[in-house]
């Protein structure tokens, strides 16, 4: 299976994000981009790829945290991710994925039902994206951007989406099929969307996946297991 796991970090050594996961495959082929430099010489002690990123370091929480973006949107700009046919993101803060829970829904979710992308349903907030709002409120880098937000929902109501949705996602695990017709504009939509709504990209997500919705599917089932 042409299949590579990636996460990524970008900040400085005094980032709270500053983590080093344990690697979710030794079967498949395991990336970790950032432009922090000691990342990079402690990665060669795992069996990380490391993949050194030259982009400004921020100890600011919001733009460090939005140069992370671009790569987990658009893999696909990315010369060492653009050779895969499948390709699975895990934010660098989860616990091990389960490397055969991964094959089995690729085989059969893509190879035979070609979805685009596949994600887990949030486990907390489930419709409404007011409720994802206040969820998020909790925490203080999303309370910097609080009027960002509102003023982003706002707008993709009255562009006629709905504050409702089925199934809201959960947006730190992410398994996309690289070969679907649809998988670029997806990528690219969700990354405009995120400038425009800001780092909690749950919140873009939730418009996003309206736009296309019979090529996304979310699951309940958990992969860390």
């Amino acid at each position: 299976m042409n299949l590579a796991f990636y996460t990524y970090f970008y900040g400085s050594n005094n980032n709270a994000a500053f983590k080093i996961p344990e690697i979710p495959s030794f079967k498949y082929e395991c990336y970790y981009f950032t432009n922090n430099l000691l990342i990079i010489e402690l990665l060669k002690n795992t069996n990380w790829i490391g993949i050194f990123d030259n982009k400004p370091t921020y100890d600011d929480i919001i733009e460090s945290c939005m140069v992370g973006k671009y790569i987990k949107a658009k893999p696909n700009e990315y010369l060492e991710l653009s050779k895969y046919d499948y390709l699975c993101f895990l934010d660098s803060k989860l616990a091990k994925v389960n490397e055969t829970f991964v094959e089995e829904f690729i085989n059969k979710y893509f190879i035979e039902k070609n979805y685009a992308l596949l994600l887990r349903e949030h486990w907390a907030i489930h419709n409404y994206v007011w409720n994802k709002y206040k969820l998020a409120m909790g925490k203080y880098r999303y309370t910097l951007e609080s009027t960002k937000y509102i003023n982003y929902i706002n707008k993709q109501i009255k562009n006629g989406l709905s504050a409702v949705t089925e199934h809201h996602c959960a947006c730190g695990f992410l398994i996309r099929n690289m070969k679907h017709s649809k998988i670029n504009e997806l990528n690219n939509t969700w990354y405009q969307h995120i400038q425009e709504c800001g780092i909690q990209d749950q919140i873009s997500f939730f418009f996003v996946k309206q736009l296309f919705n019979d090529d996304i599917l979310s699951f309940t089932e958990n992969p860390f297991k």
